[in-house]
């Protein structure tokens, strides 16, 4: 009896073609990854800014403004209302250290400029054109961004998460 060993023409192309299939059904999900990772980044952006927010209120109530509404008060540099940064650069802004090289930001006052209103944007500055960074409508409209916005009723900042365009 001769003994076979190794696999005959046929069952190799069977395997390639296998192998071909399954490449072009997962290589789009692992392709896709760049999205993924502006989600990621947008959540921990928003994790930081709950806590950052959270540890200025803290000092804030150390220093007796928790329930400001002055907007006039400020814990370590960074601007509050009702404890909280407020939704500005000069409030939630100053928090992100690298604000100015990685992110495109700004206030929306097509929302509202009032005291517990004041909504700030950030999406990611690959998303828009350098020289339109500050466009709150270019930072929208990549549907990849991040609002922070104040409470008016005085509770903990509003922060949401719009990433269908990410």
């Amino acid at each position: 009896m001769r003994n076979k060993a190794g696999f005959t023409l046929i069952e190799v192309v069977i395997v390639i073609v296998i192998l071909g299939i399954l490449a072009v059904t997962a290589a789009p999900k692992f392709l896709n990854i760049s999205s993924d990772t502006y989600r990621a980044k947008l959540h921990e952006l928003k994790g930081s800014m709950t806590e950052i927010s959270r540890i200025i209120y803290g000092k804030a109530v150390m220093q007796g403004d928790e329930n400001d509404i002055t907007g006039s008060k400020k814990v370590e540099g960074i601007a509050i209302w009702n404890g909280y940064p407020k939704g500005n650069y000069a409030g939630i802004g100053k928090t992100i250290v690298d604000l100015q090289d990685n992110w495109a930001a700004n206030q929306d006052t097509s929302i509202s400029n009032q005291p517990g209103y004041r909504t700030y944007v950030m999406t990611f500055m690959k998303k828009v054109p350098k020289d339109e960074s500050d466009s709150v409508e270019k930072i929208k409209a990549t549907n990849c961004y991040l609002s922070y916005k104040e409470n008016n009723t005085g509770d903990e900042p509003i922060i949401t998460i719009i990433d269908s365009g990410c």
